[in-house]
């Protein structure tokens, strides 16, 4: 065939396309206009209008243009004045422990031991006799000992019910008599018994404290009844509202078993999982093909519900001196932390993930631990390049030396961080690792090349879930109440778009979701965050008092403030 001959065919058929279009309805639209619309890192450029069609953004920019183009708008959004963001994310949470969390005792804040037990007297009195009691948040660093505590006066102020209280960062449980006699551990032992990544603190008598750290939690909280199917529905779908009333549309949810999964899968096949999910597997020592066998989960047309990765664990927390350190802690000389999975057991469970293509997510707060998790990565990249395209991530990175930072970009590394672990941490972190060693904590800034590739989160309910709390602390380095004036780690503080980038682009990326998730451009699901302030151009003390007005999942409201809020 001659090129012009081949020419004009291509031009009729072109033709001929464009008149079946032309000769189609065009497709039905919502039109979102009337505020500010932030397309997203890393210019975020702002615009009057956005087109929506089938729960995606098809068009961005001026409100003319917008409605002269060939769409058939069937719904206007006013935004009246209000500001649009890309869908806030949260890179690391636990679900079904915030839900949990609700029904609890709050010992959040509690200022003394005294406090704490007089919250628990008071679940008590509305409790049946024999039920146990659980609760969560306290910290013995707001304490004046500062200590861990003592079961003996919980225990006397509670006879009636087993009482098992976690600790703030999770990573620590209190228990009283009751719940001590249950797991049959009220009796003398040897000698502080140091378990595989874990403690059980004794007294002078060797007789267990109440106060259980890292995997010695499970020693007592076995015994407990386990929840209900009912109950986990109720917890769920209860975290759910909340962190959709919050502006968050994506949350990681770190370390579930696989019947989270199922019961996600129902409620999603039910219609009734609204806020995306992203589910990082419970990953242990002993990890085996069979037991991640089916994963990943791919995300179905609408996204709701994925799972790429394996949660692991490298150590415990800082605040229980679980952490593993290089050198002994500074306010415990002889005592260097957890390593909550040996390195072997570390080195299996990566292979288990790489020969199933899920993406490792490792839990590594201690600098020690954070070397022992980038040398096993590291070595798995030398062996297979393609262990870098899983993007591994390292959760927390709360206190990394100084050379390892570099290693972050070198292996293309994510660092899941949460700035409000600085701003909580920041009164007694420093009594925990001394004047040098905390230079190298809370480093966000320093262990990416470019600070629009952090992933944050709030790794509630350790934190509270709320986002601008989040950016507000990455921004400042600095205590709601604005302490210290120029910020724990001033070196450290981000640009407020830098900080955003980290709670909507950032957060996709490390799940690789960036190419659907994180803007709002053309092509992309139009999730989107709808506030009254806008974070780019107040002042970082008015961020703690922005306000919620809708959060939309697929073009879809699934949350409005009240007309009253």
């Amino acid at each position: 065939m001659k090129p012009l001959q081949f020419l004009a065919l291509v031009l009729a058929a072109f033709a001929s396309t464009c008149a079946s279009v032309a000769s189609a309805p065009p497709p039905p639209a919502t039109l979102i206009h009337n505020g500010r619309i932030y397309l997203g890192a890393p210019r975020w450029l702002a615009v009057e209008a956005l087109l929506v069609s089938d729960g995606r953004v098809v068009a961005a920019g001026a409100l003319r243009e917008l409605e002269g183009a060939p769409w058939r708008i069937t719904e206007r959004m006013d935004l009246r004045g209000a500001v649009a963001l890309p869908g806030l994310q949260d890179a690391h949470g636990h679900v079904e422990a915030l839900g949990e969390s609700l029904e609890s005792v709050d010992l959040r804040g509690a200022a003394s031991y005294e406090e704490l037990i007089a919250r628990v007297v008071e679940r008590a009195r509305v409790t049946p006799e024999g039920e146990w009691i659980r609760g969560r948040g306290w910290d013995q660093n707001l304490w004046p000992s500062k200590e861990f505590p003592h079961h003996a006066a919980l225990s006397a102020a509670t006879p009636r019910h087993p009482v098992l209280l976690e600790r703030v960062d999770g990573h620590a449980s209190f228990a009283n008599a009751a719940a001590l006699r249950a797991a049959g551990l009220d009796r003398a032992f040897a000698s502080e018994e140091e378990l595989a990544g874990g403690r059980v603190l004794l007294d002078a008598e060797r007789r267990p404290t109440g106060v259980f750290v890292d995997t010695a939690m499970g020693l007592v909280d076995k015994h407990a009844p386990a929840p209900s199917a009912a109950v986990r529905e109720r917890r769920w779908l209860a975290a759910q509202a909340l962190l959709l009333e919050l502006g968050i549309t994506c949350a990681h949810d770190m370390g579930v078993p696989p019947t989270t999964v199922e019961l996600l899968a129902r409620l999603r096949a039910e219609g009734r999982l609204k806020l995306r999910l992203v589910e990082y597997l419970a990953g242990g020592a002993g990890l085996s093909a069979q037991d991640v066998q089916g994963f990943p989960l791919a995300p179905d047309e609408l996204d709701r519900l994925s799972v790429p990765g394996v949660k692991l664990y490298a150590d415990g927390a800082l605040g229980s001196r679980g952490a593993a350190l290089l050198e002994p802690y500074h306010d415990e000389p002889g005592h260097d932390g957890l390593m909550v999975m040996a390195p072997e057991e570390l080195r299996a469970a990566l292979e288990v993930c790489a020969r199933a293509g899920l993406q490792p997510a490792v839990h590594a707060i201690g600098d020690r631990a954070n070397r022992v998790v980038l040398d096993l990565f590291e070595e798995r990249v030398r062996a297979d390049a393609s262990f870098r395209a899983l993007r591994p991530r390292i959760e927390h990175a709360q206190v990394v030396a100084r050379a390892d930072w570099p290693r972050f970009d070198a292996l293309g590394v994510i660092a899941s961080m949460q700035p409000t672990h600085a701003t909580s941490d920041m009164p007694w972190a420093p009594r925990r690792l001394g004047p040098e060693r905390i230079d190298g904590a809370y480093a966000w800034r320093e262990l990416v090349s470019d600070p629009h590739q952090l992933a944050f989160g709030s790794d509630f309910p350790v934190e509270r879930p709320h986002p601008f709390e989040g950016l507000y602390a990455a921004i400042t380095c600095a205590t709601p109440s604005g302490e210290p004036r120029d910020g724990f780690r001033p070196d450290q503080r981000l640009a407020a778009e830098e900080a955003l980038s980290a709670f909507t682009w950032g957060a996709a990326r490390a799940a690789h979701q960036e190419a659907r998730r994180g803007r709002l451009e053309p092509g992309y699901f139009a999730d989107l965050t709808v506030v009254d302030l806008d974070p780019l151009a107040v002042e970082p003390a008015q961020l703690l008092r922005t306000r919620v007005l809708a959060t939309i999942i697929n073009g879809e409201v699934v949350y409005r403030a009240p007309s009253g809020d």
